[in-house]
């Protein structure tokens, strides 16, 4: 994922905010559209919002978008390609609302380059994000998910701190690292 590269057609004139999962119940895909369509248009006006996956919400998730609002259905991305799209992320979010036992794409997102990677406050994802609890959110709170957003928008150094955090943590995710542990445990 460290090769993924800013896609060109994503240019920095707005935010680039990334949504790449499927578009099912669990993965919060409706309550992402719900909570970007709650930002002030000043908010709004900034941004971009990238649903990058298929599934059997997609119909019902481009029905609900404001039509004052910039959003993208980018569809199925490619393992090739999802390295690109998450390096376009200013702001990657993954509102979860369950089923999560580890936050391989928050890892998969920090590794890429995201901008910040942010994701809905459930355990498996907590286990990547948890030591900064700015990343975490309810995604079952429309209104506190808009809230969360905006701060993320309007506030660039909270996105760089969080950002500088998380170049660091995924360090912890290197297969350099984590093969040796694997080694360890196989040698006990």
């Amino acid at each position: 994922f460290r090769s993924g590269k800013r896609l060109t057609s994503y240019n920095r004139s707005k935010l680039n905010i990334v949504f790449l999962g499927r578009l099912v119940q669990r993965k919060g895909v409706i309550e992402l559209i719900k909570a970007y369509n709650l930002l002030d248009n000043e908010t709004a006006s900034k941004t971009r919002l990238i649903i990058c996956g298929k599934g059997p919400l997609k119909t019902k998730a481009k029905y609900i978008v404001s039509k004052d609002r910039d959003v993208i259905f980018a569809g199925y991305i490619s393992e090739k390609d999802k390295a690109n799209y998450l390096a376009s992320a200013d702001i990657a979010v993954f509102p979860s609302i369950s089923g999560e036992s580890f936050g391989i794409v928050l890892v998969e997102a920090m590794a890429a380059g995201s901008g910040v990677v942010i994701g809905g406050n459930n355990p498996g994802y907590k286990s990547v994000l948890g030591q900064q609890p700015y990343l975490l959110f309810n995604p079952k709170d429309t209104k506190a998910f808009a809230e969360h957003l905006k701060m993320f928008i309007n506030d660039q150094g909270l996105r760089q701190k969080m950002h500088s955090w998380q170049e660091e943590a995924v360090l912890q995710y290197d297969i350099d690292k984590v093969g040796k542990s694997f080694v360890e445990i196989y040698k006990e």
